[in-house]
């Protein structure tokens, strides 16, 4: 989704359009590493610190969410990221666990109405309190 942001935006190198051809539910996590490592060498772009990619990860999930662009489903399973070791955002991974055992426990993995508004509000916090600390 991030290199058809950027072909969007005109970047369109042949990283970025062989990684926008790709599906994002279909391509597997080994080769989209390879793929957005192609394009981060491409832009010239460091790879950035372990906090700094789960904030941006967590940030893009939660923006896909509220505008619906991917499924509840989906961005529940993603928002796991709020654990990897250093993240910012890892006082939530219990919430997000909850969401996710509730997700595939309680609702068989499709997502109702009260899952959709308990994530859209998640996704709020999220976003809330990356921006409270990239303003600090």
């Amino acid at each position: 989704m991030l290199a058809c942001d950027l072909l969007v935006a005109g970047v369109d190198g042949d990283a970025v359009v062989a990684l926008a051809a790709e599906s994002a539910r279909t391509l597997p996590a080994p080769d989209a590493n390879r793929r957005l490592a192609a394009v981060t060498a491409e832009l010239g772009l460091p790879e950035p610190e372990l906090p700094t990619a789960v904030a941006l990860i967590a940030a893009d999930t939660c923006e896909r969410i509220l505008d619906h662009s991917i499924p509840a489903e989906v961005g529940t399973h993603r928002l796991y990221v709020v654990g990897h070791e250093g993240s910012p955002l890892d006082d939530l991974l219990p919430t997000v666990a909850a969401l996710v055992a509730h997700l595939e426990d309680d609702l068989g993995g499709r997502a109702d109405e009260d899952l959709q508004t308990r994530l859209a509000a998640l996704a709020r916090i999220i976003l809330n309190r990356l921006r409270a600390e990239n303003s600090a």
